[in-house]
């Protein structure tokens, strides 16, 4: 099972030998078997690739996230739905109808903000705000046709940070890290996608024609507030989104969290996550263990 997931920032050059990347820096020669990597997040706008590292690549299931000169990701390159079986996993997304879709997609907006008000609870914030949550949480319906994935965001965001905030302001230094954390978790989330033989535009309810990830995006809602969890902790009262922030919303993939009665990385919780959605497609199960916040162990020195 891969597991590295690499960050890289230096001016250096990128291919591949014997089955290994090779980073190329100051003459030097780093090699990192490609078995192992998960990930790679490219941090630097003058690092140079080969064609053949790019497809080894896409042969080796590994996600690569570009970042813009504002050091937030803005490109995703991924294996383009090499798998065995994808086919035959179309066919059974293609065969569940709207009901079908819009039950699943309630219970992931139940636990979206359930895993937000318990975030609100574990940093202590506005009571009054928690028992709203509680309340849009157990109004939710089929396919949450009274958005009340929307309503509860807007007190938890309010909540969260005060009642001037928005998550388009991009002045606002949480902004920056949750996009940035989010896109990384979005990432790692498509190449397990892909890796299953899911079809990433077919989603449970994303259905948008210019997203060639609306599944990744659906199933990627329970595990926000976990991420909103930390990079709170982490970007409170700092100024700026430095480097070492970064670094560390790249590692939360390593930190740990209990998740099917067992402590696990959390990028091994969202492979069995994906494993347990695609089971459930192919009618192999009959529903989902979805991440809970409350089960949350952190990271480094935090577990």
């Amino acid at each position: 099972m891969a597991f590295r997931v690499v960050m890289i920032e230096s001016d250096i050059a990128l291919s591949v030998k014997l089955n290994n990347l090779i980073v190329n820096k100051e003459g030097q020669d780093i090699w990192i078997p490609l078995d192992d990597i998960s990930i790679i997040v490219i941090d630097n706008l003058k690092i140079s690739i080969t064609m053949r590292t790019l497809c080894a690549l896409s042969e080796n299931n590994i996600a690569m996230v570009t970042c813009n000169q504002k050091h937030l990701p803005s490109g995703l390159f991924t294996d383009f739905d090499n798998h065995s079986r994808a086919s035959k996993v179309l066919k059974y997304q293609l065969k569940k109808d709207i009901g079908y879709f819009d039950e699943l997609w309630k219970e992931i907006i139940i636990k979206k903000i359930e895993n937000q008000l318990s975030v609100l609870k574990i940093l202590e914030l506005n009571e009054l705000s928690i028992l709203e949550m509680k309340e849009f949480a157990g109004e939710v319906v089929s396919g949450d046709r009274t958005n009340r994935e929307a309503h509860a965001a807007k007190v938890y965001f309010n909540t969260l940070m005060n009642n001037s905030f928005s998550r388009g302001n991009e002045d606002i230094l949480l902004n920056s890290g949750l996009d940035y954390a989010y896109a990384i978790i979005r990432a790692y989330i498509a190449r397990l996608c892909v890796g299953y033989g899911l079809n990433t535009q077919i989603g449970i309810h994303h259905k948008s024609e210019y997203n060639r990830f609306n599944l990744v995006d659906d199933l990627l809602e329970p595990v926000r507030p976990i991420v909103d969890l930390y990079a709170y902790k982490l970007l409170d009262g700092e100024e700026y989104f430095k480097p070492e922030h970064r670094r560390k919303l790249v590692d939360f993939l390593n930190h740990k969290i209990k998740y099917q009665e067992k402590k696990m990385f959390i990028c091994n919780m969202l492979e069995e996550y994906v494993e347990q959605f695609a089971s459930l497609i192919m009618e192999r199960r009959t529903g989902i263990s979805y991440p809970d916040v409350n089960n949350y162990l952190g990271g480094g020195d935090e577990v």
